[in-house]
């Protein structure tokens, strides 16, 4: 719908309009590897990074999406990310409902990256995890404690009057507490961070 199409009195009893807006994709401008051309990629969907990522858009400059970090990776928990992710496709990603982050402590991933796309001085936090209440056995009256028992990080889910709770400021969203989470509809939900801070030192603007 534009100005020079007015909505007529019938048109908006019926809701027959619709008015028509162009949101701007975040892209980065991406070196491709083994060529001297630039390229811009979209930064598509948000995805859940392994740990020690660097923000998004450094991110995509700096992977080579050599695939070391999956294979070093033990227990399967890092994947490809498929063409269905855009302009994050070819990349490492975590898919906790598949397969969680054991938050290995000497971090293989991070070791095994060629660049600087993962870094040992970055947060490990990779995700977000929020029970939801509503379909959580434990806060529905049942008796569950499942998911603060496989908690792999201290303190991060704790019971209070037998209600799983989640701390934000430890938890890692590696997602083991919702690949135990026992409840028919699954209470847990992971989401990915809105963003991941800028390695000291450097610019996610800065020409490659």
């Amino acid at each position: 719908m534009t100005k020079s199409e007015p909505i007529s009195r019938r048109e908006l009893l019926r809701g027959r309009f619709r008015f028509k807006r162009e949101i701007p994709t975040p892209s980065v401008q991406v070196q491709v590897h083994g060529t001297t051309s630039i390229q811009s990629v979209r930064l598509g969907l948000p995805v859940i990074r392994p740990p020690g990522s660097v923000d998004e858009a450094t991110f995509l400059k700096a992977c080579t999406r050599c695939e070391d970090c999956v294979n070093a990776c033990p227990h399967d928990a890092i994947q490809i990310a498929s063409s269905r992710f855009r302009g994050a496709q070819g990349t490492p990603i975590i898919d906790p409902a598949s397969q969680p982050c054991l938050m290995c402590e000497d971090k293989p991933c991070i070791a095994a990256c060629p660049t600087d796309a993962l870094l040992s001085t970055q947060p490990h936090t990779i995700a977000t995890a929020e029970i939801q209440t509503w379909t959580c056995l434990a806060h529905q009256g049942g008796t569950c404690s499942i998911c603060a028992e496989h908690c792999p990080v201290p303190d991060a889910i704790r019971m209070e009057n037998g209600r799983p709770v989640i701390d934000p400021q430890a938890c890692t969203g590696c997602g083991v507490c919702q690949s135990v989470c026992p409840a028919p509809e699954n209470a847990v939900r992971i989401m990915p961070l809105p963003d991941r801070p800028v390695p000291n030192g450097s610019s996610p603007d800065a020409e490659q």
